[in-house]
């Protein structure tokens, strides 16, 4: 409430006898877009003429204008004329904001009130103040001193809530029920605040749902917890991808022998034996060779009758699956013959004693020579032939060839042997390799 003279020339004096206001900012709900119509000031005065006798009854234009209290920014911010202001007994009461004018000021600083009542502005014009519980957002803090939820009207923003600068919560997991009140609670059915977005250490973000986490993301790496669908295509976490329902071959492990055997290990033959593919004693590592460009690393057992054995664990490690295939690359090296028998083979198993072995895969094969009707490379250059021995001897020509051999699962380990049935030709003139393998599970 403020009080003004009103002189006998009709000019509002400068020196209020009483000067009072109370204001009151109202939130009030409308089905307005813009967030500034929820501003509404309510504003009550008294005007008096100089002999201290209210203005007459009656309606009257006043204009109110809302100045900076520091004159920075210059000039009026901000103003309303309401053409007609009831006063009776010289007290008026006006809401401001209310009559299609939008009071769209932030109010982040402190404004004054000058009121307008024919050609001339009132003086002294009046402070803004705050509302005695508006003061707890006064500070530098800008928190609430109080406790419990804050909450916002759904209507605010077309059901949303708008934030200037980002939101800071808690980082770690939610805890049963909410516990560590930290991160970001969705609402649930039962309140219970354990769904929803947390930070669960540094450079972490995750989504629980029920306390359990389903999604965490790091730069550069997202986790899911059980099945990520992306229409046709199923991306388990387990490794394993579906299309169309329908699971597919996962790589799971590789032995390239870039640096060594892989935990390969050579076998010899027990007595009697023509290979050592069922004899338990070990002979030793898997040398390995590099044979260069597109050959590579290759292990090559010192004796051809040696068998290259390999076990693999896959408790915990390659998930769920009920197939298994392994690929690798299979030298045949110098002079092996077709009619000496001479056999590629390879097989699962599920010790290293070769129980329960399946063959897996199994060829003859002929290599060729320069010097006789075996061989037949039309008008091939001897160089080109020479060349075709990478390894041993020069006037045969070496290969390889691509093996694949496929299997139901067996357990949460198996055994891979790899080996050569030869004629006892020597190392020297015949040998077997194996390079680049490949396990698969699905």
């Amino acid at each position: 409430m403020f009080t003004f003279f009103f002189s006998k020339n009709n000019k509002f004096s400068a020196k209020p006898v009483l000067c009072c206001i109370i204001t009151a900012f109202l939130l009030i709900a409308t089905n307005v877009e813009s967030l500034y119509a929820q501003a509404k000031l309510s504003v009550q005065g008294i005007v008096k003429k100089s002999n201290g006798v209210a203005l007459e009854d009656g309606e009257y234009s006043i204009t109110f204008n809302i100045y900076a209290k520091d004159g920075s920014p210059a000039g009026i911010l901000w103003f309303e004329t309401i053409s007609d202001v009831e006063v009776i007994g010289g007290i008026y009461s006006v809401i401001l904001g209310g009559n299609g004018k939008v009071l769209d000021l932030p109010f982040d600083q402190d404004y004054e009130l000058g009121v307008k009542i024919g050609s001339s502005e009132l003086l002294p014009r009046i402070d803004l103040t705050s509302a005695p519980y508006a003061l707890s957002l006064r500070g530098s803090s800008n928190q609430f001193p109080s406790s419990g939820q804050v909450l916002a009207d759904s209507m605010l923003i077309n059901g949303g809530i708008k934030v200037n600068s980002g939101v800071l919560a808690k980082g770690g997991a939610p805890g049963v029920n909410g516990a560590n009140k930290a991160g970001y609670a969705f609402s649930g059915n039962n309140g219970d605040n354990d769904s929803g977005l947390f930070s669960t250490a540094d450079g972490k973000a995750a989504l629980y749902s029920n306390n359990t986490e389903i999604l965490s993301v790091t730069p550069g790496t997202a986790t899911v917890s059980g099945i990520l669908n992306t229409s046709n295509v199923d991306i388990i976490n387990n490794g394993s991808v579906k299309y169309n329902g329908l699971g597919d071959w996962r790589l799971v492990e590789t032995d390239y022998f870039d640096s060594d055997a892989e935990d390969w290990k050579v076998y010899g033959p027990a007595f009697g034996q023509w290979f050592g593919w069922n004899n338990p004693s070990q002979v030793g590592g898997a040398p390995r060779i590099d044979l260069g460009n597109f050959i590579g690393n290759i292990l090559l057992p010192a004796d051809n009758e040696h068998v290259l054995k390999k076990e693999f664990n896959t408790s915990n490690t390659w998930g769920s699956f009920t197939q298994i295939k392994v690929r690798f690359r299979y030298f045949f090296i110098d002079s092996w013959d077709f009619g000496g028998g001479d056999r590629a083979w390879a097989a699962f198993s599920t010790n290293v004693s070769g129980t329960g072995l399946r063959v897996g895969w199994q060829t003859m094969y002929q290599m060729l020579n320069t010097g006789n009707d075996k061989f037949n490379w039309n008008t091939a250059p001897t160089t080109f032939v020479a060349q075709a021995s990478f390894l041993g001897r020069n006037d045969w020509c070496d290969n390889w060839m691509d093996v694949e051999m496929t299997g139901k699962a067996a357990g949460s380990n198996f055994w891979v042997f790899i080996g050569a049935g030869i004629d006892h030709g020597g190392v020297t003139d015949e040998r077997f390799g194996v390079g680049a393998v490949e396990v698969y599970v699905r």
